[in-house]
């Protein structure tokens, strides 16, 4: 029944995208780091150290931009601008990796990445589901959580496996990532766009 309801409704269907092909970055960058970081710190005590400081500098950042800007960027900007911002920085983070496969690199992007992601993309993404009949928002979105992030989730798994039994090194993983955010921003504006005609088309009625 849930499938069904992503088939019917082109909306639905796109965000299931937005999420898969999130998802698949988020597994390539994963796999990117933990290269980069094995290569840099021989000790495991170094390694934590590195991801709790990122960490404490991501919820930093997080809350400051939560606070004072999400709210403020969405009326700037409007829905559209503002979810295509992660899949846009993302394409300039790969671009990053594949010029410079560094430990500053890879802490500036995940630092960037995911506070976009906590403060800005998650709040924008829910505003796509204000325009979605009820019924077909609450069957689907648990789906879209759940199943379509672990797909994605798999497929980057499977895909970095892949390249790198073909001899693919860090800069070649990069490289293969950019066409797939660059096919996530096209869907965010996409998405935002078909978001503000419905709300504007409500707003008529």
């Amino acid at each position: 029944m849930w499938l069904m309801v992503l088939w019917r409704a082109k909306l639905l269907g796109a965000v299931s995208l937005f999420i898969l092909l999130f998802a698949i970055s988020s597994t390539f960058l994963y796999f990117q780091q933990a290269g980069i970081v094995s290569r840099s710190f021989a000790d495991r005590g170094a390694q934590t150290a590195f991801f709790a400081t990122i960490d404490l500098l991501v919820n930093t950042l997080t809350l400051g931009v939560q606070l004072f800007l999400t709210g403020r960027i969405l009326v700037w900007f409007g829905v559209a601008l503002t979810l295509s911002f992660l899949p846009l920085l993302t394409a300039l983070g790969f671009g990053a990796l594949a010029l410079a496969p560094t430990l500053t690199a890879i802490a500036l992007f995940q630092v960037v990445r995911r506070a976009s992601d906590y403060a800005i993309a998650r709040p924008t993404r829910e505003v796509l589901f204000t325009v979605i009949p009820r019924e077909d928002r609450y069957k689907a979105k648990s789906l879209i959580d759940t199943f379509v992030y672990r797909l994605g989730d798999q497929i980057g798994a499977w895909s970095v496996a892949g390249l790198r039994w073909l001899g693919a090194g860090a800069s070649e993983l990069a490289l293969v990532a950019i066409p797939i955010t660059l096919l996530w921003l096209v869907n965010a504006l996409w998405l935002g766009r078909r978001q503000e005609q419905r709300a504007q088309i409500r707003s008529a009625e």
